[in-house]
């Protein structure tokens, strides 16, 4: 057991120095299914949709009021908790978007300036029409860095994606988690009522944690890299993955 831990780690060591790799990230959730689009809770009153599916799992909320009457979520009472800290979906703060603009003329010693712009502030709560969807962006579950993997993993080998050509396969490092020691977890926790005074309030309090992380090269989970015509590049096929996300790993120097 001692001999092949040694050489796991060396395998990921030497993998790590050679190619830019990538953990992709499969969650689970408390009160929500796994399905084609993201991760689900359906009531009679609505269905939550859960969505990471990008680099860093941006989290995309939807929610559908199934009801004949308005829903309304509270979004001050509403916030994402990973490990013991708490973000709120609002804040008090508007965001204000200035222009310039000036008019010199060279008969005059001044220029004539104007400023103009808007102030924007989002709603503290939200309103839902009946048999409507709204959806939401705030999130990103792990904004910088790479998960501190802990435990044995099992090595798969791959056919590799972006070279049909290579005979050789890749090695990916395979990590499972129970829920206790997993090591990304998240949840988050929704203020709703069906009437605007939140007589009949009720919440939505959902917990995700990292069940499995696959360690393996960049290249695997984007495919090859294609230049655009403003010389940047980007992946062939955009990244899809029903009940996760992938993060790049900082390329070790």
């Amino acid at each position: 057991m001692k001999t092949q831990l040694i050489y796991v780690i060396a395998l990921l060591a030497a993998l790590s120095a050679c190619t830019p790799q990538a953990q992709v990230v499969t969650l689970r959730g408390s009160n929500v299914q796994p399905a084609a689009d993201g991760f689900v809770l359906d009531t009679d009153t609505l269905t939550l949709r859960y969505s990471f599916s990008s680099e860093r799992g941006q989290m995309v909320v939807s929610l559908v009021n199934k009801l004949d009457r308005p829903l309304y979520v509270d979004w001050k009472r509403s916030s994402f908790i990973i490990g013991e800290d708490k973000m709120d979906y609002w804040t008090d703060v508007a965001d204000v978007n200035l222009a310039t603009s000036s008019y010199t003329s060279r008969y005059w010693r001044y220029t004539v300036g104007s400023v103009a712009g808007t102030i924007s502030k989002d709603d503290a709560v939200s309103f839902i029409p009946p048999r409507t969807r709204l959806e939401k962006r705030r999130f990103v579950v792990v904004p910088n860095g790479a998960l501190r993997l802990t435990g044995t993993p099992t090595v798969r080998n791959e056919r590799a994606n972006w070279n049909p050509e290579r005979k050789k396969p890749i090695d990916v490092a395979v990590y499972t988690y129970e829920p206790s020691e997993s090591p990304l977890r998240f949840r988050n926790y929704l203020t709703l009522s069906t009437d605007k005074d939140f007589r009949t309030e009720f919440h939505l309090d959902t917990s995700f944690w990292a069940a499995g992380v696959e360690v393996m090269p960049k290249l695997q989970v984007l495919g090859p890299m294609v230049q655009q015509f403003n010389g940047t590049y980007s992946a062939q096929l955009p990244f899809k993955k029903n009940d996760g996300f992938y993060i790049p790993m900082p390329t070790q120097q």
